[in-house]
């Protein structure tokens, strides 16, 4: 039994997964000056898309393009594109979005149908913003969530009442929010090895 093999026996219910990355583009550093918890994250990220490739399963990129013209995240801004380390291949596929959740205003449910795909492996940029809203409507759609905590990250976050969240608690009350309900939470390594 090969390492593919196994891994389906183990973690997937089907034979076809998708990994779907989102928002992983150059324009996240504007809104980092090393408070982001999780620095590895497009590490695991990349780990992710390497196992994808060599097993032909289908990869969408998904990326935030901006209705504001200010920001980063616009379509015109030079930080627009992806980050090198996980930039798409060219037989992968592309949606931009300019809501919070992937599916708003995308074809990315119809091309997920398309594929006869039931299990998704979300990853990406910020667990408690896109990821968290995409994770919550695919469970609502009946996509069977897998979220691999080592592949997101999050930011402080400035509460109500004027005190702060650390990145590590957002990130952490993020993932044990979307647990069991939503998502199963699991390891890269449960996919790389």
């Amino acid at each position: 039994m090969d390492f593919l093999d196994s891994t389906r026996i183990s973690v997937f219910q089907s034979e076809n997964p998708a990994l779907i990355v989102i928002d992983v583009q150059q324009a996240i550093d504007h809104f980092d000056n090393e408070y982001r918890n999780n620095p590895d994250a497009k590490k695991a990220i990349a780990l992710l898309l390497e196992y994808w490739r060599k097993t032909g399963l289908p990869i969408a990129h998904v990326r935030h393009a901006s209705k504001f013209p200010d920001s980063p995240y616009h379509p015109e801004s030079p930080h627009f594109k992806f980050k090198s380390e996980t930039m798409p291949a060219d037989s992968e596929e592309v949606f931009a979005k300019s809501e919070n959740c992937a599916f708003i205003d995308t074809d990315l449910e119809q091309w997920l149908v398309s594929q006869r795909v039931t299990e998704l492996v979300i990853c990406g940029v910020l667990v408690n913003h896109s990821v968290d809203a995409t994770v919550r409507v695919a469970a609502g759609k009946g996509f069977r969530v897998l979220l691999p905590r080592e592949a997101t990250a999050a930011f402080p976050l400035r509460r109500l009442d004027g005190k702060e969240a650390s990145a590590e608690d957002v990130y952490w009350i993020f993932l044990s929010n979307l647990a069991g309900e939503y998502a199963e939470v699991v390891s890269v390594s449960d996919f790389c090895g």
